[in-house]
């Protein structure tokens, strides 16, 4: 594996089941055969072509940037069956000047995030991108670009087979993808992990199978718990009809069809958490270890008068829906970076501040291109302090906290401001029911360690049964929240007053809620439990 370059090689096993599984499903005729393959890297596939194809005319195209891979590849082609063409150079310009039609495009793309592109990558992406304009304009990653460019390359019987990372599914520009595929292919087959099956492929992945011809059409999904699966054709794909009419995001695939069909049902007859609040990102510092610092380094520095009270992170209010005055005077006792320091106010004839000042500069802080677009680097904007604070990213459930001590947050969270006529206590109050953390995990998306994260679009979308409550009855929640033994606690107890006495959701209803949550839950932790083990 070469993370610098985005390529993760293939296992042989998964190349050959690949190779194998298109053969058996789409190659039965004598005609000739013509194979691409644009990331060949250690021949992992070219190997299992000769290998499966050796009663099949073939003609092979094999492409890699990297020029030692293609040099191993010219030795191993020489001793493989069929006609290789073996080029080295950058597939994105490849394609701009290729026309060469395919019957099979197949491999594991390069996965490497837009910041790490150079300008020209970016501006051939985007040329491939236009070709397709269902597949959308905005370049997140170059895997979209291959299989952009894959797409508009297969002849019109052909098929594709990527491995590919399980972004796709979760992403919010993988919503344009899942249409475009949608649109493009007769038959679309999605191979997901339960856990790690492939050591060698380091992030969650999924294995693609795009058919342009097909007597059973559909959207298919299987689920792979071991390699032996996949060896042995022990699987069962289960079209999902719903998820063809994008009722949600592919990654609602572990969901069966009714459920799917009644949290989408009941999605529409409530409004968005959008309807009650604006949310607006944290503080950006540039340098949180440098602007947000302990109670012993703003005595140390004498910058008290600059300090203001900040949560830094999620995990420093484990626990808790309110963030009270004690409750912060507890982090700053244990000397947790606790105070965010306005450094616009610093005394510039205090021998100490100017100290301070001078330690970023020593450290290069300045430097840092966020401050280099400050008037001075080190007066960070946009610090005002919100009613409440939602923190994006989590682990078993989100954390919506009411902001009682008048702390700012730093952008690991968003902060909520009120529309007139609603308060911040009833909403938090209102987010812990099983209809809205079940919507927190269908429209999230989850990273390595189980993590899931709502971006802001998806935060503001999720449905919320809005109840006003008294200032009584929010202490009386924010004490059952802080005495529970699992979150399990709270949500039967504000289902019972939210979804039941509220909105009149049967007891069947409220717990097909439940249910989804688990099931996506249990799919990101899973997962993340078998990687990281």
């Amino acid at each position: 594996m070469n993370k610098k370059s985005g390529s993760y090689y293939t296992p042989a096993n998964l190349a050959n089941f690949m190779v194998k599984y298109v053969l058996e499903n789409n190659f039965t005729s004598n005609e000739p055969i013509h194979i691409l393959e644009p990331s060949c890297g250690d021949g992992a596939f070219l190997k299992a072509i000769s290998q499966n194809f050796s009663e099949k005319s073939i003609f092979i195209d094999a492409i890699d940037l990297d020029s030692s891979a293609i040099e191993e590849t010219n030795k191993l082609v020489s001793t493989l069956y069929g006609e290789y063409t073996v080029t080295n150079t950058d597939y994105l310009n490849w394609s701009v000047k290729a026309e060469k039609r395919y019957n099979l495009i197949i491999g594991n793309p390069p996965y490497i995030s837009k910041k790490l592109l150079t300008e020209d990558q970016k501006e051939s992406c985007k040329k491939i991108h236009a070709k397709n304009g269902d597949f959308g304009t905005e370049i997140h990653n170059i895997w979209t670009s291959f299989l952009c460019d894959g797409v508009e390359r297969l002849t019109s019987d052909g098929t594709l087979a990527f491995v590919l990372p399980a972004e796709m599914l979760k992403v919010k520009f993988g919503e344009k993808i899942q249409r475009a595929l949608l649109k493009s292919f007769k038959r679309i087959e999605i191979f997901t992990f339960s856990k790690n099956v492939f050591p060698n492929i380091e992030q969650d992945t999924v294995i693609l199978f795009l058919y342009k011809k097909s007597n059973q059409e559909g959207l298919y999904f299987t689920t792979i718990h071991d390699s032996n699966c996949l060896i042995n054709n022990r699987f069962k794909l289960k079209r999902k009809r719903s998820l063809e009419a994008m009722k949600l995001k592919w990654s609602a695939y572990p969901l069966m069809e009714k459920q799917i069909n009644s949290v989408v049902s009941l999605k529409k007859k409530l409004p968005p958490i959008i309807s009650y609040c604006e949310t607006i990102p944290g503080i950006v510092t540039a340098a949180n270890d440098y602007f947000i610092v302990s109670k012993s380094v703003v005595d140390e520095f004498e910058l008290e008068s600059l300090s203001k009270p900040i949560v830094q992170k999620g995990v420093f209010v484990n626990g808790c829906v309110s963030l009270s005055k004690d409750k912060f005077k507890s982090l700053i006792d244990k000397d947790k970076p606790a105070y965010f320091l306005d450094l616009s106010q610093a005394d510039l004839t205090n021998e100490k501040h100017k100290n301070y000042i001078s330690i970023g500069k020593k450290r290069k802080i300045d430097e840092r291109y966020k401050c280099t677009l400050r008037n001075k680097w080190y007066e960070v904007p946009g610090a005002w302090v919100s009613d409440g604070f939602f923190f994006k990213r989590c682990h078993d459930y989100p954390k919506f906290i009411y902001n009682d001590a008048d702390a700012l947050v730093t952008d690991s969270s968003y902060r909520i401001k009120m529309k007139e006529g609603y308060d911040i206590r009833s909403l938090i109050f209102s987010f812990y029911n099983s209809l809205t953390l079940a919507f927190s995990e269908v429209q999230g998306r989850y990273y390595g360690g189980g993590v899931l994260e709502l971006t802001p679009s998806e935060f503001k979308s999720l449905p919320i049964p809005y109840m006003k409550v008294t200032a009584e009855e929010f202490n009386e929640f924010v004490e059952a929240f802080h005495n529970k033994k699992n979150i399990d606690e709270i949500i039967d107890r504000n289902d019972a007053i939210l979804l039941s006495a509220q909105l009149g959701m049967t007891a069947d209803v409220i717990e097909s809620l439940k249910v989804v949550r688990k099931t996506l839950m249990d799919r990101r932790q899973n997962i993340s439990k078998s990687q990281f083990s």
